[in-house]
């Protein structure tokens, strides 16, 4: 059957070619139906994927609306919990602002005190130092006259001495000046009359050797004429007969001459081309044997850079393999030294919080001296640490000893407060004593008085003569044991004290 118009794409029109669809129904009819049923059931799967996407997309959503609602729950509890601290941690900075204004208040009215009475001892001062200010001012006066009038006088001398020195250096300077000046006029006159007879001597001798050198010129001249005449008429004579002798030698010569100059051109040309081609010779040879010389070195070369290479490779993997291993061990042990460091500042922080506590209950306690000056200052020297502790104390460095200092104030006050517990204990230990020793003697006091089993059966202290009660061998009735202060520490106590009265804590 014949196509009219154009060839359509992928159509032929060569004799034998199969015959092209008509059109896209056809090619879809020619389908065979087990791919009509794989492309259904590829759409049905891409129809679920799509399905399977949609819901996974809704189902992100609403996962992070959820964490989203998450956080925000999170976060108002967080303010919560931080609001409650935040409270706390401002009542406790309160207490402490508190107490830090009571006893610089008091500190402050001290020092105010202290500054008046100052102030007093410096006018007092100031007064004394004006007084003697003044006497010295006349006193340095009298002494500054006194020394200009001595140094008018030796001004005086000077200037005279000086004008007599100077009148004897201005004579003498002007002798020596006229004895120079007539040295001078003698010197100059010796000196032109010198000049003038050398001058006359040199005038005549140049006319002596002048009319010398003209005689003798004139006398060689012709002497030397009558020679050349001479010479030149036995020279002409023998060229003559030269070349009368040497005519047919001389055209031989030449025609020798012209046929070796040929020859000697062909031999040179000849000798230049063998020079140039032994020299390509050599140059190929040299470079053959460079090339040799070349590529063994270049593959001894790389060789051993392979050598060094797979040599290199295997020490970096060593060292990689090391590093890893000292990485890793470095890892655990930053984990553990972490995990350590963070139970021990938790230890730390609930140490500080019990300390800060305590120290809240302390102050409510505290007395009105102790809150002016919680701290006394260092009552011990050099001289009096034990012979045991002077070489650790020595061996410790300045910036270990700057890091001890700073515990200083809390060692006095803790050492103020083990003071005081010991004393309390002592004190107490006395009462306990004293009370046992009054309960023993009320015991014996009603004993006496009374008459019963227990006390017919013991020994009866009204039959007793001369009685003693037992005190104990170092304890005496009414007597308790003082606890041991230093002495200069009591003394600035109860100074410091003193003043606080004086000035009056809340004045």
């Amino acid at each position: 059957m014949a196509l009219l118009g154009k060839t359509l794409k992928g159509r032929t029109t060569k004799a034998g070619g199969t015959e092209q669809k008509r059109n896209i129904k056809i090619r879809q009819i020619t389908k065979s139906q087990q791919e009509f049923e794989e492309s259904q059931k590829q759409a049905q799967t891409q129809f679920k994927k799509e399905q399977l996407r949609s819901k996974i997309r809704e189902e992100q959503k609403i996962v992070n609306f959820n964490t989203k609602k998450l956080m925000a729950y999170w976060r108002r509890t967080m303010r919560a919990v931080k609001t409650e601290q935040l409270k706390l941690d401002i009542e406790l900075y309160s207490q402490n602002n508190k107490r830090e204004l009571d006893s610089k208040e008091a500190f402050i009215q001290m020092l105010d005190k202290n500054l008046d009475e100052a102030e007093d001892q410096y006018q007092i001062a100031l007064r004394n130092h004006l007084i003697h200010l003044e006497n010295f001012h006349l006193l340095q006066e009298s002494r500054n006259r006194a020394l200009l009038e001595e140094f008018e006088r030796d001004i005086k001398i000077l200037q005279e001495e000086f004008q007599i020195e100077f009148d004897d250096m201005t004579k003498t300077h002007k002798q020596q000046v006229k004895e120079l000046e007539d040295m001078i006029k003698t010197v100059e006159e010796e000196e032109k009359r010198k000049a003038e007879q050398a001058k006359n001597q040199h005038q005549t001798n140049r006319e002596e050797t002048k009319n010398k050198d003209v005689e003798d010129t004139s006398q060689m001249k012709q002497q030397l004429e009558d020679k050349q005449t001479k010479f030149y008429n036995d020279l002409e004579q023998m060229h003559q007969k030269y070349q009368s002798d040497t005519a047919k030698k001389t055209e031989d010569h030449t025609k020798y001459y012209d046929a070796n100059k040929d020859m000697s051109k062909k031999i040179e040309r000849l000798v230049r081309s063998i020079a140039s081609k032994k020299a390509k010779i050599d140059l190929t040879k040299y470079k053959i044997l460079q090339h040799t010389k070349e590529c063994n070195a270049r593959n001894q070369a790389l060789k051993k850079e392979k050598e060094n290479i797979a040599k290199n490779y295997q020490d970096l993997k060593l060292k990689m393999n090391k590093f890893r291993e000292e990485q890793s061990r470095l890892l655990k042990e930053l984990v553990n030294n972490s995990r350590n460091a963070v139970l021990k500042l938790t230890e730390y922080k609930e140490l500080g919080e019990k300390i800060l506590k305590t120290a809240e209950l302390c102050r409510r306690l505290e007395t009105e001296r102790e809150k002016v000056l919680p701290f006394y200052e260092d009552t011990v020297d050099l001289d009096q640490i034990p012979e045991n502790l002077k070489n650790d104390f020595e061996a410790i460095e300045k910036d270990q000893y700057e890091e001890f200092a700073y515990l200083n104030n809390f060692y006095k006050r803790y050492n103020k407060v083990l003071l005081d517990i010991l004393a309390i204990q002592k004190q107490k230990e006395a009462l306990q004593n004293e009370s046992n020793q009054l309960q023993s003697l009320l015991k014996q006091y009603l004993d006496g008085l009374s008459c019963n089993d227990d006390v017919l059966s013991n020994p009866n202290p009204l039959f007793v003569k001369n009685f003693n009660i037992d005190l104990g061998e170092k304890q005496v009735i009414g007597e308790t044991q003082q606890t041991i202060i230093e002495g200069v520490f009591n003394v600035r106590s109860t100074q410091m004290q003193l003043q606080g009265q004086r000035v009056g804590p809340f004045q």
